[in-house]
């Protein structure tokens, strides 16, 4: 009973996100597969938790699970209408070649290995007391997280401010299974791999021309230590890794919007874009960068209003949460101070501790072996093209690695460089798959389109 359950539950989260995925990509003439599937999984994801979070508001228990069983339905049928009335056809891209077919093949069974590995792991500390400890709440509650929650101060370690899309992603399982089995919501965390390193695959092969760069990066993925053998990576739980696949997804598509200037692409980085601020609140700072370079692209094709449209789905689901915090009187989070220039210059002599601690962190081949050795080559290589649009591939992963550790010199607790070891390298995660979008591009100069 509980398999079927959970099941149930993933059908209709891939149910929605599919049908979401068909109507962004209705005049695309032919579909991916593949692409539909990855899309299907993150934006399901992305609707399941909004629709049980909105619609928690006025109902509970199993009319709550009703109503966003059946919106799910909804989504997809609609989506599935709407394709077959515009005669879009699906398509499976197939290795070509005995070398595609080898990487292929080793790329599934790295998939199949992090399953494998999750079942093997528990839920970590985040995982534990940050994520699934709202999922269990709100499933003890009828689905819905009780109001005593935000604004218990004895509940503050476990981050009430953080947004729902994990937990509630986990809430819709267990509301399927009928049980919070701590067990079955660990397979969430492989899917997301999965998702990231297709997509990865992708777009590296559809902005370079080749599929080669682009199944090479997807399998190199997997080597990346922190993401399989540390306290933040997807065997755990944490909502990092996730984050990233959120990151890469939204980039990719300003990118091939860039160079191909089509509904499906912006209509999909505004999917992507809105939900980074959902998934964890430092989603909110990548938001912020990928509005900007969105912004930096559009200028000279005279496509602003498109990017602004693009960015008004995640400017609704921030202030929506925002509101909803402050309506819930909130806990205030105690980690970071507000910023200020008073604070700022207080705190000025903590950079060179700063920039120390992340030296070392980037550095640290137990968890990141040489990745970023050949991140920072790619970087360089993107930079010295000088094109704009890998400039802005350069800068989406240059920034937020600035940017993370500097937001320390706000921190409040008492050593904070602490504070760093403890979480730097989790945010550090964030643009992996970036990089080897950036790693893999620098590998083959673009001629044509490969879709």
């Amino acid at each position: 009973m509980t398999l079927l359950g959970l099941s149930a539950a993933y059908v209709t989260i891939l149910f929605a996100g599919f049908g979401i995925t068909l109507l962004m990509f209705a005049k695309a003439g032919r579909l991916n597969l593949v692409e539909c599937s990855c899309l299907s999984w993150l934006l399901g994801i992305g609707a399941v938790s909004l629709l049980v979070w909105l619609c928690g508001t006025f109902c509970s228990g199993l009319l709550l699970q009703a109503v966003v069983a059946i919106a799910c339905l909804a989504l997809g049928i609609s989506g599935w209408t709407i394709k077959r009335k515009l005669g879009s056809k699906f398509t499976l891209p197939l290795p070509r070649n005995l070398i595609e077919w080898l990487l292929t093949s080793l790329l599934l069974v790295e998939i199949t290995v992090f399953f494998y590995v999750s079942f093997k792991h528990t839920l970590g500390w985040d995982g534990l007391l940050n994520w699934e400890i709202k999922a269990r709440y709100a499933f003890l509650n009828g689905g819905v997280i009780p109001g005593s929650y935000y604004s218990n101060p004895g509940r503050a370690f476990s981050h009430p401010e953080y947004p729902l899309a994990i937990p509630f992603t986990e809430l819709w399982l267990y509301l399927w299974m009928g049980e919070p089995h701590q067990f079955w919501v660990k397979t969430i965390f492989p899917l997301f791999y999965a998702a990231g390193a297709l997509l990865l695959a992708l777009f590296v092969t559809r902005l370079s021309t080749k599929r080669w760069p682009g199944l090479i990066v997807a399998t190199l993925l997997a080597f990346v230590p922190f993401l399989s053998a540390s306290p933040g990576g997807i065997t755990v739980g944490y909502v990092d890794f996730p984050m990233s696949v959120f990151y890469l997804a939204a980039l990719g598509y300003l990118l091939c919007w860039y160079r191909e200037d089509t509904v499906s692409n912006i209509s999909m980085f505004a999917g992507c874009l809105a939900l980074l601020p959902w998934i964890k609140s430092e989603g909110l700072i990548l938001w912020v960068l990928l509005v900007f370079f969105g912004l930096c692209l559009s200028l000279p094709k005279h496509r602003t209003r498109q990017v602004t449209l693009a960015l008004l789905p995640g400017l609704f689901i921030v202030v929506g949460w925002r509101l909803y915090l402050r309506l819930m009187h909130t806990f205030p989070h105690s980690d970071f101070a507000h910023p200020s220039f008073s604070l700022l210059h207080q705190n000025f002599g903590r950079l060179a501790d700063i920039g120390r601690v992340f030296s070392e962190d980037v550095s640290t081949p137990v968890y990141w072996s040489i990745f970023w050795l050949l991140a920072a080559v790619a970087i360089g290589y993107a930079l010295a093209a000088r094109k704009l649009e890998k400039v802005i591939l350069a800068m989406a992963v240059l920034l937020p690695i600035v940017l993370y550790p500097l937001a320390y010199v706000f921190s409040t607790w008492p050593s904070y460089t602490a504070h760093m070891t403890s979480s730097l390298p989790r945010l550090l995660l964030h643009v992996v798959p970036a990089g080897w979008l950036a790693i893999g591009l620098a590998l083959k100069q673009p001629k044509g389109q490969v879709r």
